[in-house]
């Protein structure tokens, strides 16, 4: 059984390469910079709308330039990141298998969000797969590690306070209660129907979190279990939030170099932070011998 489980974790994670690889070269291949054109949301917001012959052609400017930065992301980080979980993991590391946990998570959250917030596109069916595969390869892999023995496996030098002081910082509840107070859509809505993506960031990443974060202060085993794989996630995300940004600014002048150095000085927290723990898994491994 334990064979047949692992056979089934590197399946999907060869199957979630090629479907993210396929994506993001899609992506990044029939992308000819939109023509954008505006209208007018059934709420009566003026949208401006990427436009083009791309993949994100009936998205909002800001969303489509947002997955653009995943595209890219997705093929410079993830994709390797991707190559080396398989490789450790074949070889029984422990870090393969937190490697391949955190780009599980990392698909399941990402494409949730493109497949139910992103216009439809000839990648829906891709996405949806990515979705699927990111969900049941986490679960799979997360069930496969021996929970109970990660704080001693890990040992005292693993960055454990950092990953429990480090919490996503979200601004959809002001936006939220904003849209309540004065009877005016959200200004993230633009052409869509809901904030499906504060839904998920209120409903389950915040929550998710919190509990991550007091259960690895305490030290005990799902906290680590839960970090890991969020910090990547959390890295991802501003990594390719902070490219979509520069390509924002590059290409229609939005965006302030301001808040492109903040966004970038949250994908170098998150990344090192995410680092710092799979260096950290290898050494106290290393350590124990």
């Amino acid at each position: 059984m334990a064979h047949e489980g692992r056979t089934r974790i590197l399946v999907l994670s060869v199957i979630g390469l090629l479907l993210v690889s396929t994506a993001s070269v899609v992506g990044i291949v029939l992308d000819d910079g939109g023509e954008p054109y505006r209208v007018t949301s059934l709420r009566g917001q003026t949208v401006e709308i990427y436009g083009g012959h791309g993949l994100y052609r009936s998205d909002s400017v800001a969303k489509a330039v947002a997955f653009r930065g995943f595209d890219w992301a997705n093929l410079a980080v993830c994709a390797p990141l991707c190559v080396l979980g398989i490789l450790l993991y074949r070889r029984g590391r422990l870090r393969g298998q937190l490697i391949l946990a955190a780009v599980f998570t990392y698909l399941a959250y990402n494409y949730l969000i493109g497949v139910m917030g992103n216009a439809f596109n000839g990648m829906f069916l891709v996405w949806t797969a990515l979705f699927s595969t990111g969900a049941f390869g986490a679960a799979l892999t997360l069930a496969s590690i021996d929970t109970p023995s990660l704080p001693e496996r890990l040992g005292a030098r693993f960055p454990r306070k950092s990953l429990a002081v480090y919490m996503l910082v979200s601004q959809y509840l002001t936006q939220v209660l904003a849209a309540y107070a004065t009877g005016q859509p959200p200004a993230l809505l633009e052409t869509y129907t809901t904030l499906e993506l504060a839904a998920l960031e209120l409903g389950i990443m915040v929550p998710l979190h919190v509990v991550g974060a007091v259960l690895l202060w305490q030290r005990q085993a799902w906290g680590y279990l839960i970090a890991i794989p969020l910090a990547f996630a959390a890295a991802m995300t501003f990594l390719a939030l902070s490219v979509g940004q520069v390509l924002l600014h590059l290409s229609f002048a939005r965006e302030n170099v301001a808040g492109i150095a903040l966004m970038i000085a949250f994908a170098l927290v998150a990344s090192a932070l995410s680092f710092l723990a799979f260096q950290r898994v290898e050494i106290a491994l290393i350590e124990r011998q």
